[in-house]
């Protein structure tokens, strides 16, 4: 019984710890192509810190974005305050360099529902931190999307 007990304590440390992350290892390198604004530059950096090793010189593939957001009015329950709804969307298209043809084209969007707050300078910085939070998860998923997309290409 000892033995089965100190067998199974040892697999449960040791068994998961030297499981390797070959996928972080074998991702395709991506050029990204944003515009020069604030938000583009956060969803930039986003993107990029998906990765442990970046060379832009040595990219397999280009992806050119465009990154937009939209606000819009919305009703809470009771129907006393108005809430604004931020929406993002990232347009994208996935180019082969060594082929220089499209792999995917589309697009990716998201939301939030921001509160009502009463000061004009409030109202501002929410709908900033909104496109922020956005803008890092719309790189999130784009990164995904990416991977998916050129692991099936390549096979």
């Amino acid at each position: 019984m000892k033995i089965i007990l100190l067998i199974s304590i040892l697999l449960l440390f040791f068994g998961c710890g030297s499981t390797n992350n070959n996928m972080a290892k074998n991702q395709p390198l991506v050029k990204l192509v944003v515009k020069q604004d604030k938000y583009s530059l956060i969803f930039k950096n986003k993107f990029y810190n998906n990765y442990e090793y970046y060379d832009k010189n040595l990219a397999n593939f280009i992806v050119e974005t465009n990154l937009s957001f939209n606000t819009s009015d919305a009703l809470s329950n009771n129907g006393n305050n108005k809430l604004n709804i931020v929406k993002g969307t990232v347009d994208f298209k996935i180019f082969d360099k060594i082929n220089s043809k499209i792999i995917k084209t589309g697009s990716i969007s998201s939301s939030i529902n921001t509160g009502s707050v009463s000061s004009l300078y409030s109202v501002d910085e929410n709908n900033n931190f909104a496109k922020e939070r956005i803008a890092k998860y719309l790189a999130s998923k784009l990164h995904r999307k990416i991977l998916l997309n050129t692991f099936t290409s390549e096979n």
